[in-house]
C-alpha cells in the first residue's frame, strides 16, 4: 500500500474531525446488512454515470460549436459562390448583348455590300454602253473607249471585292449566330447555377439557424448536467463519509469488545517497507497484543486475520490495524484485509510521517494531532475513500491507528 506522494497525496479538502468518544461498555451490533456500504457504492456509481453524462454533454456541445463554425464557413462560401454566379450571369448577358450588336452591325455591312455590288453592276453596264458608243465614233471616240474599258474593269474588280466581302460577312454572321446560341445556353446554365446557389445559401442559413438553436439547447443541457454532476458528487461524498464514519465506529467497537490493544514485553523482528519509496529495512518492535493475544502478522489471505476480517464481515469495505513503528511516528501495518497486487495481505508496509518530497503526510499529521482523518487516499496503488484514527493503550499512549475505506475505482 502506498501513501501520499505528489502522485497520491490525499486532497487538501479532506475532512478532519475530532475522534469519536471511546465506548464505556461493549455494544451489541446487528447483523451486517450492507446498507451504508451499498448506498455509498450506488452513490459512487451514480456519480460516475452522471460525470460521464456531463462529459458527453460537454463534448457534444463542443462538437456542435465546431459544427456551427463549419456551417458559418459554408454559408460564407455559398454566399461568395452565389455572388460569383450572379456576376457571371451579368457578364454573359453583357457578352450576349455585344454579340447581338455585332450581328446587327454585320447585317448593316451586308446591306452596304449589296449596295456596292449593285452600283458596280450598274457601272459595268454603263461602261459597256460607253465602249460601244466610242467604237461607233471611230477615231474620235478611241480615247473615251479606253476610259470606258478601265471603268468596266474597275467595276468588275469592285463587284468581285464586294462579293468576297459578302462571303466573309456571311461567314462572320454564321459564327456570330452560333456564338449567340452558345452564349444564350451559357447564360441559361449560369442562371440555373445562380438559382441553385441561392437555394443552397438559403438552406445553409436555415441549417445554421437550426444548429444555433441546437447548440444553445445543448449548452443549457450541458450546464444543467454539470450542476447535476456536482450535486451527485456531493451526495456520493456524503454517502462515503457516512459509511467510513460508521465503519470506523464499528471497528473501534469491535476493537474494544476484543479487549483493546497493548504492547507486550516480548519483541518481534521483521522487515518493513516504506510504501512511498519502496525502501525496506529491518525493524524490532514490541509484540502487539489484541485482547492479550499477540497479533499474527501472517500475509496469507486464506487464513483469518484478527479484528480486520470481523470489521469487513460486519460493514464491508476494508480495514487495517497499524502499529507505531519508531520515534519518527511512522505507522506499520500489523494486520489488514487490503491485498497487494500479488494477492497477499499488505502486511509490513508503513506510512512515513513525511512524504518522499519532504512534505508532511496529512493522515499522520491528523492522527498524531489526536484527530480523525477522512478523505481520499491511495491504498495498495488504488484510490480509496478512507478514515483513520489513533489507537491508544490503557494508559493513553498512542500505539497505532485504525483504518477503514472503500475503493473509489469500484464505487465511482
Amino acid at each position: 500500500m502506498r501513501w501520499s506522494t505528489p502522485g497520491n497525496t490525499p486532497p487538501a479538502t479532506a475532512v478532519v474531525a475530532p475522534p469519536p468518544p471511546p465506548p464505556t461498555r461493549p455494544r451489541r451490533r446487528a447483523e451486517h446488512d450492507g446498507t451504508l456500504e451499498t448506498a455509498a457504492k450506488q452513490a459512487g456509481v451514480l456519480s460516475a454515470a452522471s460525470r460521464e453524462v456531463s462529459d458527453t454533454s460537454r463534448e457534444a456541445a463542443e462538437s456542435l460549436t465546431e459544427l456551427r463554425a463549419s456551417i458559418s464557413d459554408i454559408s460564407a462560401s455559398t454566399s461568395r459562390a452565389s455572388t460569383v454566379a450572379e456576376e457571371a450571369v451579368r457578364e454573359a448577358q453583357s457578352v450576349d448583348e455585344r454579340i447581338a450588336a455585332l450581328q446587327t452591325a454585320s447585317e448593316s455591312i451586308t446591306e452596304m455590300v449589296r449596295l456596292i455590288s449593285a452600283i458596280s453592276q450598274q457601272s459595268r453596264f454603263l461602261a459597256l454602253n460607253a465602249f460601244v458608243e466610242a467604237a461607233r465614233a471611230g477615231e474620235v471616240g478611241r480615247g473615251f473607249a479606253v476610259v470606258a474599258d478601265e471603268v468596266k474593269q474597275l467595276a468588275s474588280r469592285t463587284a468581285q471585292a464586294a462579293e468576297d466581302i459578302g462571303s466573309q460577312i456571311e461567314a462572320v454572321q454564321s459564327e456570330t449566330r452560333q456564338a449567340v446560341s452558345a452564349i444564350q445556353r451559357i447564360t441559361g446554365t449560369l442562371g440555373s447555377i445562380a438559382e441553385a446557389q441561392d437555394a443552397i445559401s438559403a438552406a445553409v442559413d436555415q441549417q445554421r439557424a437550426a444548429t444555433d438553436r441546437v447548440v444553445d439547447n445543448v449548452d443549457r443541457a450541458a450546464s444543467g448536467s454539470a450542476r447535476i454532476t456536482d450535486a451527485v458528487a456531493q451526495l456520493a461524498d456524503s454517502q462515503r463519509l457516512a459509511y467510513v464514519r460508521r465503519a470506523l465506529t464499528t471497528a473501534q467497537d469491535l476493537l474494544d469488545d476484543a479487549g483493546g490493544v497493548e504492547l507486550g514485553e516480548r519483541t518481534v523482528d521483521l522487515t518493513v517497507r516504506d510504501q512511498a519509496t519502496g525502501a525496506a529495512h529491518a525493524a524490532t518492535l514490541p509484540e502487539l497484543l489484541l485482547g492479550g493475544v499477540p497479533v499474527d502478522r501472517d500475509d496469507d489471505p486464506r487464513r483469518p486475520a484478527p479484528l480486520v476480517d470481523a470489521v469487513v464481515a460486519e460493514v464491508g469495505g476494508s480495514c487495517t490495524l497499524f502499529q507505531r513503528l519508531d520515534a519518527t511516528d511512522s505507522m506499520v501495518r500489523a494486520t489488514t484485509s487490503v491485498l497487494t497486487p500479488a494477492g497477499r495481505r499488505n502486511i509490513g508496509t508503513y506510512i512515513s510521517r513525511t512524504n518522499a518530497d519532504g512534505s508532511a503526510n496529512p493522515v499522520l499529521a491528523a492522527v498524531l494531532a489526536g484527530q480523525t482523518y477522512t478523505g481520499p487516499a491511495t491504498v495498495a496503488g488504488k484510490p480509496f475513500f478512507t478514515a483513520y484514527t489513533g489507537v491508544h493503550s490503557a494508559s493513553g499512549e498512542l500505539i497505532g491507528m485504525l483504518y477503514v475505506g472503500l475503493p473509489l475505482d469500484e464505487i465511482g
